[in-house]
């Protein structure tokens, strides 16, 4: 049998034939991959929501083990913070534009003090406002009925919220002065 021939002398062989280069855009799409792959695995790797958290064991619950049925004992130097204490109020005027001294009353030169109840509502303004107690003068009584329709007031406090009341304003009408003045 024959043996294979060498090639001649400056023949190339096999082992030196040339090489075909591989695309550039192959190793782009091989990059990509691998930024996508590792941003992946980086992501399932970020924590998710917390835990839950089981409900703690009722103190005194007989289903309980012994050591959760026990409380836990209060740090000495610690004491429990005190409530601020709710004190209650009656409401009271902010703003109190002075009522319009009516013309007519100017006239005939009527003064006179006016009670006036007023409704005021949590969010602090008048709901109803009525006449308690009425000067001479229906003039004077109107004027401050609107006056203190449009005041404002601080809504009284009840069990440490605001809460709807009546407030009594007395709005006193005098021509020495020129001018009138509401007082409480």
């Amino acid at each position: 049998m024959s043996d294979p021939m060498p090639p001649p002398r400056g023949a190339p062989t096999p082992d030196d034939a040339p090489r075909k280069r591989s695309s550039p855009l192959i190793w782009i799409l091989l990059l990509v991959a691998l930024v996508a792959v590792g941003w992946y695995v980086l992501k399932q790797r970020l924590p998710g929501p917390p835990p839950e958290i089981p409900a703690a064991p009722v103190i005194g619950d007989g289903l309980a083990p012994p050591v959760e049925r026990e409380p836990a004992a209060a740090p000495v130097d610690r004491a429990p913070p005190r409530p601020a204490p709710v004190t209650d109020r009656d409401a009271r005027p902010l703003a109190q534009p002075a009522p319009v001294y009516p013309p007519t009353a100017v006239r005939n030169r009527e003064e006179g003090t006016v009670v006036v109840l007023a409704q005021v509502g949590a969010d602090g303004r008048p709901t109803e406002v009525n006449v308690e107690t009425r000067s001479r003068s229906r003039e004077l009584d109107r004027a401050a009925v609107e006056a203190v329709r449009g005041w404002s007031f601080e809504p009284a406090i009840r069990d440490g919220r605001p809460a709807a009341s009546a407030v009594r304003v007395p709005v006193d009408f005098t021509l020495d002065e020129g001018r009138t003045g509401a007082g409480n």
